[in-house]
């Protein structure tokens, strides 16, 4: 086995020249795009390999979410940050009372001498009250607030504690952002800063505006346990029903949801992780418009986090959502894969049924090896002429190739590259290791262990027929593959 390792690290540094930079500059794109999505900018995004490194000109309000979103595109394996992103909160621990710090959003000691608090009735009147650090955090607090309430409807309360507020700048920062989206959206309620992190609880105008402040909340740094927001009780009405199935590297989403933004979130969590063609999104909204309720939008935004989970580490799997409680079932990869699921899925509440994938015997791995080649031989990979890089189309081929793939553990899958005669043999024999290495590389984007495969080129060597006629060697420009136990 260490013998395959060393064998595909080589193999992998013959094929780079072609095709690692234009898989690189295509990741350093997509990670460009989710970071403006998520509205950070004045960072810097490059890779080595499939890991991504951030670099920042100031420190980021939110590192988790920026973290999040580059880590949710396909191909990505880790996110590092440099030291100019650190932010001034301290490392999370795993409190999840409100109001007694420690919690995902927990600052320096300094920041908990910071304690401003708003108050919204459902006349529309607010109180701003509590401490801040400086005369600029509490310009900043009054600003938000009129700006969302209007002056006549603002009393401010707050008091200053004269000091250097250099520590407790972020988490007012992120009230201030918190604040600026309840104009309309919350009916009545409060939010704030208590024990040096945030918190929010009230009652929401609709289910709009419930989800509006939610994600307002989660962007603003607020902890899942912190959020107590619902709406009136005539308001709530309980829609959702979800099950959401992955196999054969395809995902099927069944069931009805309260609205169409629910819909819409869940196609889409499923539309990040896997190509539109795979994804087949049957989920009916509710007979009636209704106004979701709050275990609901909870719900649907907390599948998405385990749809997004699965095509990385399960080989199968189905989570859901039964108007009550969510869960997640599947088949893992590996151990590592099965550790990053359970961390994802406990993130959400849930506590996953996991089972291993079977392991391969020499019947399995000889089954599994006609498959594979019964595939591409149907459906050859294509290359652009004289070079490793794959034509379009690509793609499925692909995910149909890591889906066989991934069937047993325990297999070792060598990747053959094979050319027709024309040209220079060595060239020959260079070009189709480095298509080889090609294919090894995208398998493992897909979720293939790195361990199981192993790339090698044979140039002309081994014709499959005689070179002697066009569609002959088109013939013998090919991809096989042999596998073997482990």
């Amino acid at each position: 086995m260490f013998a395959v390792v060393v064998v595909l690290a080589v193999g992998f540094a013959a094929g780079a020249a072609w095709a690692i930079p234009v898989i690189q500059r295509d990741l350093v794109s997509k990670a460009a795009d989710r970071i403006e999505a998520v509205g950070v900018s004045g960072v810097r995004v490059s890779f080595s390999g499939q890991d991504a490194t951030i670099t920042c000109i100031s420190p980021l309000k939110d590192s988790a979410a920026v973290k999040a979103a580059v880590l949710d595109i396909k191909g990505v394996r880790s996110v590092g940050l440099s030291s100019g992103c650190a932010t001034a909160t301290s490392t999370p621990t795993d409190s999840t009372t409100p109001g007694t710090g420690g919690g995902a959003n927990s600052v320096p000691d300094a920041a908990t001498t910071v304690t401003p608090v708003v108050k919204v009735v459902p006349d529309g009147k607010v109180t701003l009250s509590g401490r801040v650090d400086t005369a600029a955090q509490s310009d900043a607090l009054v600003a938000a607030a009129i700006t969302a309430f209007g002056s006549t409807n603002v009393t401010v309360r707050l008091t200053t504690n004269a000091q250097d507020g250099n520590q407790s700048d972020a988490i007012v920062d992120q009230f201030v952002s918190l604040i600026e989206v309840f104009a309309g959206r919350l009916k009545s309620g409060t939010a704030g800063v208590e024990g040096g992190k945030l918190f929010i609880e009230g009652i929401a105008n609709d289910s709009s505006a419930f989800s509006a402040l939610t994600i307002a909340a989660k962007n603003a740094g607020v902890a899942k346990a912190d959020i107590a927001l619902s709406m009136g009780a005539a308001e709530v009405m309980s829609a959702a029903k979800i099950t959401v199935v992955f196999a054969d590297n395809k995902m099927t989403i069944t069931g009805t949801a309260g609205t169409r933004e629910q819909k819409l979130a869940l196609f889409h969590a499923a539309d990040d992780v896997l190509s539109v063609r795979d994804v087949t999104d049957s989920v009916t909204l509710a007979d009636q418009p209704v106004a979701v309720a709050d275990a609901d939008q909870m719900a649907v935004e907390d599948l998405g986090v385990l749809i997004r989970a699965m095509p990385a580490n399960l080989l199968s799997g189905e989570v859901g959502y039964d108007g009550t409680d969510l869960r997640a079932t599947g088949v893992y990869l590996n151990e590592q894969s099965k550790l990053v699921f359970e961390a994802v899925a406990k993130g959400v509440g849930v506590t996953p049924t996991l089972t291993a994938r079977p392991g391969a015997g020499q019947s399995e791995a000889a089954s599994m090896q006609q498959q594979l080649n019964d595939y591409v031989a149907a459906n050859p990979f294509l290359f652009t002429s004289n070079t490793p890089g794959l034509l379009g189309g690509s793609e499925t081929l692909l995910d149909r190739v890591a889906s066989i793939a991934k069937e047993f553990k325990g297999t070792v899958i060598e990747v053959h590259g094979h050319t027709d005669n024309e040209g220079d043999a060595i060239r020959n024999l260079n070009l189709s290791q480095a298509r080889a290495d090609v294919i090894v590389f995208e398998l493992v984007t897909r979720g293939i262990p790195p361990e199981q495969l192993f790339a090698r080129g044979y140039g002309e060597t081994r014709p499959k027929v005689p070179n002697d006629t066009t569609a002959n060697r088109a013939i013998n420009r090919r991809v096989e593959f042999v596998v073997t136990a482990g």
